[in-house]
């Protein structure tokens, strides 16, 4: 609770914690432990929810699309 207050008082402590493919990642605060989808081009950001964990999940249908082969 006071970690959400804190956030919203002074911002939020990106990190990105998965990088899923060269124009998005996944990010997160390590204050309050919220997460997003993060776009560049279209410069979006949006909550992480269920939807997109299921999109880059191991067998998602975007998994082997952000995968680099050597």
């Amino acid at each position: 609770m006071l970690e959400r207050i804190l956030c919203a008082v002074f911002g939020h402590r990106y990190v990105v914690e998965r990088v899923l493919n060269e124009r998005a990642r996944k990010v997160g605060c390590t204050r309050c432990g919220c997460k997003w989808a993060m776009h560049d081009p279209t410069r979006t950001f949006e909550p992480w929810d269920l939807e997109f964990e299921a999109l880059y999940a191991p067998g998602g249908p975007l998994y082997e699309k952000n995968r680099k082969t050597p």
